[in-house]
């Protein structure tokens, strides 16, 4: 019986499909769809701006170079001393290792910066791989 119904539909359906029209596009479809294709090529996705406009960058130029005018006014150029005459660095620069005699770190700590590192490099070989097939 499901033989008889499925026999009796796809004659209904030849039917069906013998009497619709054909239809065809119009004859510039392909230029249409080229067209189209070009506008949406020339369209730029990615336009630049930069974070700090011209001005602003102009503005902080002048400011810097106006603080170092000032400074040179106020501390003279010429003063045996130097700008930084004043402050004692020699005690920035002393170091002190005594916190390293009391250090201990485990091979596991070892390891894991060992295995990092490499990891790192790694990765930094691959993307930049990557960047030179998609860019170049």
């Amino acid at each position: 019986m499901d033989k008889l119904e499925d026999k009796k539909l796809e004659a209904f359906i030849d039917k069906l499909m013998e009497e619709a029209p054909l239809e065809s596009p119009s004859a510039d479809f392909t230029q249409n769809v080229l067209h189209k294709l070009e506008a949406d090529v020339q369209k730029e996705v990615f336009q630049y701006q930069p974070l700090v406009s011209g001005k602003v960058l102009s503005m902080i130029s002048i400011a810097f170079v106006g603080l170092l005018v000032l400074m040179g006014s106020q501390l003279g150029l010429d003063s045996g001393q130097g700008w930084f005459g004043g402050w004692n660095m020699d005690a920035w620069f002393q170091t002190d290792w005594q916190w390293m005699k009391q250090y201990t770190s485990s091979r596991i700590m070892v390891y894991a910066f060992l295995l990092f590192g490499f990891m790192f490099f790694v990765q930094v070989g691959w993307l930049k791989k990557q960047m030179d097939r998609t860019l170049g």
